[in-house]
């Protein structure tokens, strides 16, 4: 398993190299660590997904499609989202990028 891994590893750092692919991957990466802590967050307040929904007046399957990264998040969205969450969102800019992209999920 550790060689399929280290072979995985490489063919992502040979594919990084590419501005494009960058890019994308990058993205991809952040949705999915902020559709992961909205779960996280979801699952320590002992919510379900039917429940959050109800809260924030929208489907089950919406709030599917968020924590499974499917979803592009407005601004709108996520403060509908703490909200009822009974949680905060900070949003920082930075002179200094973030190691390996552009954002960094809390």
């Amino acid at each position: 398993m550790k060689i399929k891994l280290e072979r995985a590893e490489k063919h992502l750092n040979e594919k990084l190299k590419d501005v494009e692919f960058r890019e994308v991957y990058e993205l991809e990466r952040v949705k999915v660590a902020l559709a992961q802590k909205i779960a996280e967050i979801r699952d320590e307040n002992n919510l379900t997904q039917s429940e959050l929904a109800e809260r924030m007046n929208v489907s089950q399957q919406f709030i599917s499609q968020i924590e499974s990264g499917e979803s592009n998040l407005t601004l709108e969205t996520l403060l509908k989202l703490s909200q009822s969450l009974n949680t905060g969102i900070m949003i920082s800019f930075s002179k200094k990028p973030c190691r390996r992209g552009y954002l960094k999920v809390a």
